[in-house]
């Protein structure tokens, strides 16, 4: 599309980078002002460890005047071997974001494109995602397939509670829009 350019982020991109993180989350609906408040400096410091670790990617879409307006990233995260795939990484798709007023325009197409392009470029045979509710046809349109993954969110307790992936909370119940737990009222 004329006007807008795909590219790998930058270092530099960071501060937009946690943005569109926050924003997509404002978006999915859920969490409380506070909870994105508190969740902004651990994804940078997340974002910043596993970028310079090599396993995490990020894309942007810029318009003619050079401002990020979509983004999306690809975490390299640990696998098992299986048949066929002895890489031991499954390339997860992550934070996609447009900013409102540039949706429409298939800037979320072009990223994720751009990493099923990356992915086959290395050597990677299959990428996974979460879409939420809003951009499910997107994915289906570039041929990505609906599979059944199940989950228990679970309240840590005892010895190394917190160090686990999330905080389950007690009477969750899935959100309509995104399949995320929330809070029963």
């Amino acid at each position: 599309m004329a006007g807008f350019r795909v590219r790998r982020a930058r270092a530099r991109d960071i501060d937009v980078l946690v943005l569109h993180r926050r924003r997509m989350w404002e978006d999915i609906g859920g969490r409380t002002p506070e909870q994105l408040d508190a969740a902004d400096p651990v994804y940078r410091r997340w974002y910043l460890r596993e970028s310079r670790a090599g396993r995490y990617v990020a894309f942007v879409a810029e318009d003619a005047r050079g401002r990020v307006v979509a983004s999306g990233c690809l975490w390299l995260q640990p696998g098992q071997p299986r048949p066929g795939d002895a890489s031991c990484v499954d390339p997860y798709l992550l934070s996609m974001y447009t900013e409102p007023e540039y949706r429409g325009k298939r800037l979320a197409t072009r990223i994720v494109r751009e990493a099923i392009r990356w992915c086959r470029e290395n050597g990677y045979g299959r990428m996974t995602l979460h879409a939420s509710k809003m951009a499910r046809g997107v994915y289906r349109r570039i041929g990505f397939e609906r599979t059944w993954e199940m989950r228990i969110r679970m309240k840590p307790s005892g010895k190394g509670a917190g160090r686990g992936r999330g905080r389950g909370r007690r009477g969750a119940r899935p959100d309509r829009r995104s399949g995320e737990s929330r809070p029963r009222p």
